[in-house]
């Protein structure tokens, strides 16, 4: 008689768990688009001036298409020779506007960028744009950067690297 109890207990347990589960997330509050964005922006921010290529890859898409036929494999090459590189960054977006329509969306940035080095800093200022999208990881939608726009690639190459 005990074991009935037991496992009569153990169902109602279970049902009460994965009904608060569900419950939970049909309303926690989601962020939006937009912050989701703002979220990856500042993972790209932080990864630039932590020099870690893990994080800047992360933020690019598997289909990116830069400005110049850049490829992602050219993004991950010159993370790897910024990471390798002795100067610091500083990267402060200054002015950020994003529309998002249907899984894409595109971005306009100011984005000042002071290289450092011994002591000394070279200011820059960048007008991005930035074309976004959706992408599947796992069970989740991403947003992920699809493409920049408003620098010369290999000019970047010259001039931080």
């Amino acid at each position: 008689m005990g074991n009935v109890t037991w496992n009569r207990a153990l169902r109602v347990a279970v049902l009460v768990a994965l009904g608060a589960a569900v419950g939970w997330w049909l309303v926690h509050p989601r962020p939006s688009d937009e912050e989701l964005i703002a979220e990856l922006v500042a993972r790209a921010e932080h990864g630039v001036e932590t020099k870690s290529v893990d994080e800047i890859m992360s933020c690019v898409s598997s289909d990116y298409e830069g400005q110049g036929d850049w490829s992602r494999e050219d993004i991950w090459r010159v993370a790897m020779q910024w990471a390798r590189n002795s100067e610091q960054a500083e990267v402060t977006v200054q002015d950020q506007q994003v529309d998002v329509e249907d899984g894409r969306a595109v971005g306009h940035f100011q984005v000042d960028v002071t290289l450092l080095e011994e002591g000394r800093g070279r200011p820059t200022t960048l007008s991005l744009t930035v074309d976004f999208e959706r992408e599947r990881h796992g069970l989740r939608k991403v947003w992920l950067v699809r493409s920049v726009q408003g620098f010369d690639p290999d000019m970047y190459i010259e001039e931080f690297l």
